[in-house]
């Protein structure tokens, strides 16, 4: 049997498109998802209320080993309609734990400097948001920002780095928590911290 996705699907998946706009357009900035949502195990629904809202029969999405679960693609396809991809290079949406990203971020889709749409959207299931990893400034932060993302170290954030200085091609990522929502845009600059 299938979950059954957003309660009210017309009110649900308007709200967390509003939650979802806002993350992307105040970088760092932790949202409550707010929408009622169900999802199978181990996919969170916050990540679930990102792929109902985002994705659709034209978005390829490629799951991490660890989403790669029958009931969560089955799940993804009754809900969105969205093709599975075997390689996380032919998707638009990847969705993944903190602890499988796909290797290297920059053989996602990076979009192309006439069509940087076409880029690739990273979704990471976390456990949860702390400050002090990084500190992110651009478009949508007012000075800088400190963030940081339960289980993600260092290296990530270099990768992330990289990811900025390939602007404006590049890859924009999603940070699915508990009940929350955080996002880095491929606009966003990153310094690192001693911390980190």
């Amino acid at each position: 049997m299938t979950e059954r996705g957003f309660a009210d699907v017309a009110i649900e998946a308007a709200h967390a498109f509003r939650v979802i706009m806002q993350a992307m357009a105040r970088p760092g900035r932790v949202l409550d998802i707010g929408a009622d949502v169900r999802a199978p195990a181990p996919l969170l629904p916050s990540a679930a209320a990102v792929a109902l809202t985002l994705c659709d029969f034209q978005t390829p999405v490629w799951l991490s080993p660890q989403l790669d679960d029958e009931r969560i693609v089955h799940y993804l396809r009754f809900h969105a309609g969205a093709p599975l991809v075997a390689e996380p290079q032919a998707a638009q949406f990847i969705f993944a734990t903190s602890a499988d990203l796909p290797p290297q971020l920059g053989l996602l889709q990076q979009g192309t400097h006439d069509y940087p749409d076409r880029s690739a959207t990273l979704v990471i299931q976390v456990a949860g948001f702390v400050p002090g990893a990084v500190e992110l400034s651009g478009p949508g932060i007012r000075g800088r920002e400190s963030f940081g993302v339960v289980g993600l170290d260092g290296a990530f954030w270099m990768a992330m780095a990289e990811n900025h200085a390939r602007f404006p091609v590049g890859i924009d990522v999603i940070f699915a928590a508990p009940g929350q929502l955080a996002a880095v845009p491929r606009s966003t600059a990153i310094r690192m911290l001693e911390s980190a």
